[in-house]
């Protein structure tokens, strides 16, 4: 397994003042400091290709892909969100990125009630077909680009819970649409990771690896917190220090044959992130000597 980080871990966008933005170039400067040879594209990163390829390549970083919020469950948007969607494909494969990160939208309703979502709460028979069809179609267009699709569990979206996880990898083709496990957002939506990875293991093909501070996250659910005011409070904690069971998560993805790209993730902290993704990429590389 290969380790990466994203800049997620200094700016996240779903909170862009919970702490100083950090500016380009600085933030490639800050990942190759942490260790990192690979990142993933954000809005943190410039548009022109040219300018982009040539910062990564004088710091010696690859790039593997980027997140993108789409909208396939609504019938009348889903071929204006299959094109947006390609063209950030285009953008990414031009740089050699081989993966797009693509997850449902999501709403301010499922902001609201994440980490405490009811079946009430969840898609349409119609929706969910409008889903599913169209993400078979964006894997096979992206196929054609020498791309991987792969599908993110993510809180406050419309595949957030355990059971809709497993909802969409059961009604989507392998071959099409790969998974992205993200370990803190399926603890967030009340998952168990090594029980999902137990069903679903040899489905992944991306991970977001993070850590989820219990304590935060109980508080999150009682309180009644959206999920920006739980990413405020620190809902992630550093890897290793929280309740995902990150090394019995990294066993069970090796016995599954995962010899991909573990992506950590720390979407906000009090530290210095720079500091904090040092830290982490040492923890996971002693987790890993340790199997």
């Amino acid at each position: 397994m290969k380790l990466a980080t994203a800049p997620i871990n200094w700016n996240n966008e779903d909170v862009r003042d919970y702490r100083p933005w950090t500016p380009y170039p600085r933030i490639l400067d800050e990942i190759v400091r942490a260790g990192y040879k690979a990142t993933e594209w954000s809005t943190s990163l410039p548009t022109d290709p040219k300018r982009l390829e040539r910062d990564l390549a004088d710091r010696g970083l690859v790039l593997l892909g980027a997140f993108v919020g789409l909208e396939l469950r609504t019938p009348t948007k889903r071929e204006e969100e299959l094109e947006r969607a390609l063209v950030q494909a285009r953008f990414l494969r031009a740089l050699g990125a081989r993966y797009l990160v693509a997850a449902d939208s999501g709403d301010a309703q499922r902001q609201r009630y994440a980490g405490r979502v009811t079946p009430e709460l969840g898609l349409s028979e119609a929706q969910w077909r409008s889903l599913t069809e169209g993400l078979h179609a964006l894997g096979e267009r992206l196929q054609a680009l020498g791309m991987r699709l792969v599908f993110h569990n993510h809180a406050g979206t419309y595949v957030e819970t355990p059971e809709e996880t497993a909802r969409l990898l059961e009604q989507t083709d392998p071959d099409l649409v790969g998974w992205c496990l993200d370990t803190g957002h399926l603890v967030y939506g009340g998952g168990e990771v090594p029980a999902m990875l137990a069903r679903y293991g040899k489905r992944v093909a991306y991970v977001h690896l993070k850590d989820v501070n219990g304590r935060v996250l109980e508080e999150a659910r009682r309180a009644g917190y959206d999920f920006s005011e739980a990413l405020r409070r620190y809902v992630f904690a550093p890897l290793g220090q929280g309740i995902a069971r990150i090394p019995e998560i990294v066993a069970a993805l090796k016995a599954h044959g995962y010899a991909g790209w573990l992506v950590l993730e720390q979407d906000t902290t009090p530290d210095d992130p720079t500091e904090v993704a040092r830290k982490n990429r040492a923890y996971l590389e002693e987790v890993l000597r340790a199997l």
